[in-house]
């Protein structure tokens, strides 16, 4: 940092107002991240006062942490600074709902919550799915990608977003996209910001597809052994159901599986498919149960939310379908302090989270799981943990071959390196 930090205060209170930047010792240590207390926790009202912060943050050579809801500030590396946390929470509002062309257009600060009361008056929805949605902001969601158990139905937060603006780190603003669902106009920076972990900017705008709300849905979970929930599995691939998500998960009272099948659409779609798999879950022996209302979303909520238990270590592995249960077989056996892991496994996308307890022991396990994964062809990252086990590895495991030209991205968007300095992959 080129200047105090008292002179950064009085550059950027005189920027924003007083209100706006807090340096108080209490509010700071709100928003540690990864065991690092920030200097000033700024709030900006607006996209060109989040350019202000930039400007003289880069100026002063000052490292700046985006923060959105705070639900997953424990996603990435611990950065190797973090003097101005800039809260995007202000920036709430509904810019524009096309609802006959099923688009959106938001500040990056509104909750999803938020998003979808506003939505719902159209009878539309975000098919978002992210942890903890009454906080998730949708610019949070974006930087950190956040995919949950619809992403097979509906599809992946890259996926979704069509436009946005960004604030560079020099303050610059910039429009990615555009406000129609078909844009094919220049290159799509809208996928290499979806992602970045707020590494490339700070989104203030995005413009998403929404989708009509189901007129129903409901969830059947099926309770029995692996064996049975793994074939059962298969027979709903093979089959001409179509559900929107298929999540399988253990059971530690009695060692058995909950595969969770949750359907949307019209009623009588709906029940039909609802009886179709307990029907073929009863011929493998296995016991059927069927969710409405408030039980349905609980399951997903819970599924949602699995990925960033906090005081846990989690892990995320991503591997061919046709893998899920041999990574599933190996990780089950695993103990710590006497207990096996929590798994929760997404059957459609091939992804398999795992979580055990927060310990050496536990952070240990890491490169067996990475070589297990690369040899059927997939990746594993340690998603979220506690800041004490993350200081001597990338959780992002071994570099990946494009690291090169994701460095020099990082030099093009950050040429100075303020924005959250090493929470990516190769320390980017």
């Amino acid at each position: 940092m080129k200047i105090t930090h008292e002179q950064l205060a009085q550059q950027l209170q005189a920027a924003l107002g007083t209100d706006a930047v807090n340096a108080q010792a209490n509010f700071r240590a709100s928003h540690i991240v990864d065991g690092i207390t920030p200097v000033l926790v700024c709030a900006p009202h607006s996209a060109e006062q989040i350019a202000a912060i930039l400007r003289i943050c880069s100026e002063a050579e000052t490292s700046v942490v985006p923060w959105g809801g705070g639900t997953a500030m424990a996603l990435g590396n611990p950065p190797r600074q973090a003097d101005v946390v800039v809260k995007t929470t202000s920036l709430n509002r509904v810019i524009e709902h096309d609802h006959a062309n099923l688009t959106a257009t938001v500040q990056s600060g509104i909750t999803l919550n938020s998003l979808q009361n506003a939505l719902a008056p159209q009878k539309q929805f975000a098919p978002f799915d992210p942890p903890f949605a009454e906080r998730s902001t949708v610019g949070g969601v974006v930087a950190a990608n956040l995919n949950g158990p619809r992403r097979a139905s509906y599809g992946g937060v890259r996926d979704l977003i069509i436009g946005m603006k960004v604030v560079l780190a020099s303050g610059e603003q910039i429009k990615a996209g555009g406000k129609v669902v078909k844009n094919v106009a220049g290159y799509d920076m809208c996928k290499l910001f979806t992602g970045s972990l707020g590494t490339l900017g700070i989104i203030t705008e995005v413009t998403l597809r929404v989708a009509p709300m189901p007129e129903s849905n409901a969830t059947v979970v099926v309770t029995g052994s692996l064996t049975q929930a793994s074939q059962l599995t298969k027979e709903l691939a093979a089959s001409n159901l179509l559900p929107t998500a298929v999540f399988l998960a253990n059971d530690f009272t009695d060692h058995s599986w909950w595969l969770s099948v949750g359907f949307e659409g019209f009623e009588a779609t709906v029940a039909r498919q609802l009886n179709d798999v307990a029907l073929v879950a009863q011929r493998l022996g296995m016991n059927p149960e069927q969710f409405r209302a408030e039980k349905h979303q609980r399951v997903w909520q819970e599924a949602r939310d699995f990925p960033l238990q906090p005081n846990r270590l989690i892990y995320r592995v991503t591997v061919p379908r046709a893998s899920v249960m041999e990574i599933v077989n190996v990780v089950k056996s695993w103990r710590n302090d006497g207990q096996n892991p929590m798994i929760v496994v997404d059957m459609v996308m091939g992804t398999v989270w795992i979580a055990q307890k927060a310990n050496v022991e536990s952070a240990g396990e890491f490169p067996k799981l990475i070589a297990l994964t690369q040899q059927r062809r997939g990746h594993a990252v340690m998603f979220a943990a506690p800041s004490e086990l993350k200081s001597a590895i990338d959780v992002w495991g071994p570099a990946p071959p494009a690291l090169s030209l994701m460095r020099e991205i990082k030099q093009q968007f950050d040429p100075k390196g303020i924005l959250n300095p090493g929470r990516f992959i190769g320390a980017l």
